[in-house]
């Protein structure tokens, strides 16, 4: 936990630091949400085959899933979801002017109840039975 996925369309050029951009999601992620950053996964995926609006071949997307354990705040998460959606924009600004560009950010809640971990130390047998 969390568990985070950027996917994009491999038409776009990455930013020159990839590592750099995910280490500033995962110290945001520490800061506003208050998360353990040794807790902090993230996996970056490249679509070669998407479908675009009308196929435009300028077409381009990238999209950041950000799964939580559930429990905190829309107002955390809020800012959590502004605060990295800066950051994506930032990273991809290079890209903008020769791709219609879209960035998305989600963020989802993980129930107590369902995620399981190894090895353990993430969770308490206490912090299970407030939820």
């Amino acid at each position: 936990m969390p568990q985070l996925t950027l996917e994009y369309t491999e038409n776009l050029p990455p930013p020159a630091d990839l590592a750099g951009m995910l280490e500033s999601i995962h110290q945001i992620l520490h800061q506003v949400g208050g998360i353990n950053i040794a807790n902090c996964k993230s996996r970056v995926r490249g679509s070669d085959i998407f479908h675009i609006a009308n196929g435009q071949q300028d077409g381009a997307f990238l999209h950041l899933d950000i799964r939580l354990l559930e429990g905190r705040t829309p107002a955390v998460k809020q800012a959590i979801g502004e605060q990295i959606l800066d950051i994506l924009k930032q990273e991809f600004s290079h890209a903008e002017e020769a791709f219609d560009l879209q960035i998305t950010v989600e963020i989802r809640d993980i129930s107590r109840d369902s995620y399981f971990k190894h090895p353990p130390g993430t969770f308490t047998v206490q912090s299970r039975q407030t939820h």
